[in-house]
């Protein structure tokens, strides 16, 4: 039996997409931001919300202590057609959590807008973030807390928090959060 000039060519065809297929590796970036548990963050999802690189700062000695506040820092990435806002943030580890901009910003009652297929970031001391006031107990290093984020449109999800945020690379989009948008 004798093969056309075609056959030779799909079978190297086929050969060639085989061993590229072997090689194919997924893009790094959006594994990080997909990963349910990266590190000693949390990814979470209310509806279309997604609560990226979640995570609670504790101080150099590794131990927060009660009375004291500290640094809850996430991204909001909506992946909905519709805005929504995070309306309410608790836990039951500490008196209440607010909004703050900056590290010498007023507390403010949590309310950020989180527009249709945008990013919030409110990952960093100095920018828009969240704050656990008033710690109701020691909390070490290492530990997980329970917080509450509640969603006007997607409702609410309760996500595990680690404790120990400091060096940690973070998932942040060059946009600027206002608050209350």
């Amino acid at each position: 039996m004798r093969f056309g000039p075609l056959v030779p060519a799909a079978l190297l065809t086929a050969a060639v997409v085989s061993v590229g297929a072997c090689t194919y590796q997924p893009d790094p970036v959006q594994a990080r931001i997909t990963n349910p548990a990266r590190g000693t963050s949390v990814n979470a999802e209310a509806g279309r919300i997604r609560l990226l690189a979640t995570r609670i700062d504790a101080p150099e000695d590794r131990k927060l202590l009660g009375g004291t506040n500290t640094g809850l820092f996430t991204t909001l990435a909506n992946d909905g057609d519709l805005p929504d806002r995070l309306v309410a943030v608790s836990t039951v580890y500490a008196q209440q959590v607010v909004m703050r901009q900056g590290t010498d910003g007023t507390e403010a009652a949590v309310a950020v807008a989180v527009p249709a297929n945008g990013v919030v970031s409110m990952q960093y001391p100095g920018g828009l973030h969240l704050e656990l006031v008033g710690l109701k107990l020691d909390v070490r290093a290492g530990r997980l807390l329970p917080v509450a984020f509640r969603f006007e449109k997607s409702g609410t999800v309760t996500v595990n928090v680690f404790v120990d945020g400091f060096g940690l690379p973070t998932v942040s989009p060059a946009t600027v959060a206002t608050p209350g948008g």
